[in-house]
């Protein structure tokens, strides 16, 4: 299914082996729609009151966009019409980007990242290592590292746990400082402290790092400027997406071992300038929205256009989510994180709040395998009786009714 409209909007289609729904939320000028991939009947739409600027998906069915020029974040349930939460920042949200858990979010604020918790609203912390603005965030897939990007040209890598248990600390797991222009997109794989974080830049060239060592892996330079990176989940290609109206495709499971930068070729050429683009249909197709306001949809593995096209929308932002199913909900259902968010640091009060632990606590102790095994026979040994007590009782049941069935037919014998 497609969302589409003139302020954000996404696309939906059901993969029915896994039950999953994907969806694709794309940003555009004044409203929200969600259409069907296959055709232009409308499934819903949002109402939204301000120019937004950016949009993000809040787990488990929530979505979230930035105003253009006010300090404030909306949240829609994608299954319902009206936003459900507006959030009051301290200063202009340039980006911002939601946990896997969908409890914490990170807003760029000018030079500053900052976290909430959301179920309270209290603020965690303020981490600052840029000294110019934080265009982009990202999260790993598990949660565990928060990445920022900025235009001093540095990528910095940050572990949550640290970020949570240590306000007064903010120094950063990682520096990257190995590009010369401003960054203009990240990308972490799956795979949580073992994945591969991806960065891209206005001056030609995508790095990939190991997330566990912070080893440069591999530089890879385009011929134009990159402002958005798309790469499959299986991580075999990366597509370049640039500046003005060229897509680039370079393998990773043979990436180039020079600078092949000349020689690449175009794998898409639009007409227009591309304003955005994602991966969709689970990989196989990437959607671009132009400036003259249509949106595309290529094939990943050919580059070929494919009969699919929405007119005069003015894609601003586009991104894509699986979720465990969609459908629509006319009843309001109130958003759970009701509380407004701080200005100010309170980071005592999270932690006594949070239901997640962190840290382990000083008194916890491991237990040898032996223990464990001896508790899992333990486990085992009383489900058997409950099991047993239950089979017991439903015996004598039935023996009962046996009884009670022998009692009746022969007394209906002995009248007849």
């Amino acid at each position: 299914a497609v969302v589409s409209t003139q302020t954000s909007g996404y696309f939906i289609q059901t993969n029915l082996r896994t039950g999953m729904v994907e969806i694709t939320l794309l940003l555009t000028e004044n409203k929200l729609g969600v259409h069907a991939l296959q055709n232009t009947n409308k499934l819903g739409k949002f109402k939204v009151h301000e120019a937004l600027s950016k949009l993000s998906f809040l787990p488990p069915h929530y979505m979230v966009g930035s105003a253009l020029k006010k300090p404030l974040l909306y949240v829609w349930n994608v299954s319902q019409d009206s936003s459900v939460q507006k959030y009051v920042l301290p200063g202009l949200a340039l980006c911002f980007a939601a946990s896997p858990c969908g409890l914490y979010i990170a807003v760029g604020c000018d030079n500053r990242v900052m976290f909430w918790h959301l179920p309270t609203g209290q603020l965690i912390n303020s981490v600052s290592n840029h000294y110019q603005k934080v265009t982009s965030l990202v999260w790993s897939s598990d949660g565990r590292y928060v990445v920022s990007g900025g235009h001093d040209n540095t990528v910095n890598v940050w572990e949550f746990c640290k970020i949570v248990s240590e306000p007064s600390s903010s120094s950063a797991l990682y520096t990257f400082t190995n590009h010369s222009m401003p960054v203009s997109d990240l990308h972490c794989g799956y795979g949580g402290f073992k994945s591969r974080l991806s960065t891209s830049s206005l001056d030609c060239t995508c790095n990939i790092y190991e997330m566990s060592t912070g080893k440069l892996m591999v530089t890879l330079e385009f011929p134009a400027p990159i402002s958005r990176l798309l790469i499959d989940r299986m991580e075999n290609f990366v597509y370049g997406v640039t500046v003005s109206t060229d897509v680039y495709r370079v393998s990773l499971v043979s990436p180039p071992n020079a600078d092949v930068s000349k020689e690449m070729k175009v794998f898409i050429r639009c007409n227009d300038k591309i304003t955005t683009s994602c991966l969709a249909d689970n990989d196989s197709s990437i959607l671009i929205g132009t400036s003259s306001g249509d949106l595309l949809k290529y094939s990943s593995s050919s580059g070929q256009i494919l009969p699919f096209a929405y007119k005069n929308i003015s894609a601003d932002d586009v991104i894509n989510v699986n979720l465990p199913g969609y459908k629509r909900n006319d009843k309001h259902e109130q958003f759970p994180y009701q509380q407004p968010l701080q200005r100010s640091i309170t980071i005592a009060g999270v932690l006594d709040t949070c239901t997640i632990s962190l840290k382990p606590s000083p008194q916890t102790s491991i237990i040898s395998d032996s223990d464990f095994l001896a508790l899992v026979k333990e486990a085992v040994a009383e489900d058997q009786k409950e099991n047993t007590g239950e089979l017991r009782a439903q015996i004598g049941e039935l023996t009962g009714l046996s009884e009670q069935l022998i009692a009746f037919t022969t007394q209906k014998f002995l009248k007849s």
